[in-house]
């Protein structure tokens, strides 16, 4: 074994030499790409598991993420990496060299052997010919071994706060009706702060089916404690399930969900639902995406609050330097379950930007800003109006990350919403700072 793996390095060292760059090269990753080239491997993952939700799929990205990730022990992390690659420039060597050291550090001689035969398909110089030849006679003497390559990941979080109106209430406890006159709200409609804490916990599992179909399942549990009233105390599960097909520069994704969340120790409402998503590569460092989400909103408090909705949404994702921007711009409509629901349905539009600074390896900052317009369809019985609300959301974030596992996070959040109706003007600010802990 240790011979074999004395070949592989030299095959290994060989293949740099042979890559075709024109094929993946762009000057997007220049950091990453010096990194590798002086053989920082580890600082190389780093930077690369950053940026790596918006760069995946990108083929200079993923071959620099696979090798990097190949070189410090992350072995399934870089075979999805590295298989991407070999989809979308299916003429280059050295990625399909990468894949294969990676199978066999999983112990995958079965899936190697596949991708050492794939290399000899691509009509290598004579002398790299002859070592993939000798590797494949190597492993015919062992024999095929299968492992399933899958990825998991996890991460929780535990976050103290304040929020200053934590049932998003009226600012007085009076208000003026039309055809009442002043009536006096019940506590629990009237503003109310208090401070909180939350735990977090997340968990995705991700398996390669083939080089074209994966996989995966994701589970978001959020936990919200609030030291002054206990009513509004909120857990909210997000359960969600799917696949994904990729083909060279384009990925298509169908997932169904389901989100029931908890009110003060209650079940309050669950959501089933399911997206259509299509993603694009544009150019060497922007992404675009539709989507189309189909759901069904079941209000356990307010049964004619009960409804369907559809939603057409469109996003891009672009790098520019060390930041990523995103934009997304959505358009949906509701169906009640019953006629007389039609004051609870509504049309709804917006758009929402995002961006994400990284300042390096140890600290980035978030921004987003969000507009929403929501026009209800039926009018309330004591309005004469139909309910129109603005909302606007921002939010801003730091994270500083100590090592590969543990990470300070900090967060504020304002909303504001306006509506025609004054019961319903609101605003609410929010502050929390915590840790979070990563592991795979």
């Amino acid at each position: 074994m240790r011979n074999f793996n004395k070949s592989f390095k030299w095959l290994f060292c060989l293949g740099l030499i042979l890559i075709q760059s024109s094929s993946i090269a762009t000057n997007k990753y220049d950091v990453l790409e010096k990194l590798v080239k002086q053989q920082k491997y580890q600082q190389a993952y780093q930077q690369a598991i950053k940026t790596r939700s918006q760069n995946e799929g990108d083929p200079r990205f993923d071959y620099l993420y696979g090798l990097s990730a190949m070189q410090t022990g992350h072995y399934n992390e870089a075979v999805f990496a590295l298989d991407r690659v070999t989809v979308s420039s299916p003429n280059v060597i050295r990625p399909r060299l990468e894949l294969a050291r990676a199978y066999l550090s999983l112990n995958n001689s079965y899936a190697a052997k596949k991708e050492f035969n794939d290399v000899l398909n691509l009509n290598p110089p004579p002398v790299v010919r002859k070592k993939v030849q000798a590797y494949l006679a190597e492993l015919e003497k062992k024999g095929d071994r299968i492992t399933q390559h899958s990825v998991t990941k996890s991460l929780a979080s535990l976050s103290f706060g304040y929020d200053d109106n934590i049932n998003f209430g009226y600012d007085n406890a009076e208000i003026d009706l039309s055809d009442f006159g002043v009536v006096t709200l019940n506590d629990s409609s009237v503003k109310q702060g208090s401070g909180f804490a939350e735990g977090k916990f997340q968990f995705k599992h991700r398996t390669l089916k083939n080089k074209v179909k994966s996989t995966f399942f994701s589970a978001n549990a959020t936990h919200r404690e609030y030291f002054k009233n206990s009513d509004f105390n909120v857990t909210d599960l997000d359960l969600r399930t799917g696949i994904t097909f990729n083909h060279a520069k384009k990925q298509y994704q169908l997932v169904g969900r389901t989100r029931p969340v908890m009110l003060g120790g209650e079940l309050y409402s669950n959501t089933i639902g399911v997206d259509a998503i299509a993603r694009k590569s544009i150019g060497s460092s922007q992404v675009g995406s539709l989507k189309l989400s189909i759901e069904k909103y079941d209000n356990k408090k307010v049964a004619l609050s009960d409804r369907s909705r559809a939603i057409v949404s469109g996003r891009i994702d672009k790098q520019v330097g060390d930041t990523q921007h995103q934009l997304n711009l959505y358009l949906g409509k509701e169906w009640p379950d019953k006629s007389e629901g039609k004051q609870y349905s509504r049309n709804i539009s917006g758009i929402g930007y995002w961006a994400v600074k990284e300042w390096n390896k140890k600290d980035r900052t978030y921004l987003g800003l969000d507009y929403r317009h929501y026009k209800h369809q039926q009018a309330y019985a004591i309005y004469d109006n139909k309910r129109s609300d603005d909302r606007f959301i921002f939010k801003v974030g730091h994270e500083h990350r100590f090592n590969d596992e543990l990470a300070f996070i900090a967060q504020a959040r304002h909303i504001n919403n306006q509506s025609n109706l004054d019961l319903y003007d609101a605003k609410r600010n929010e502050v929390k700072v915590g840790i979070r802990y990563d592991w795979d």
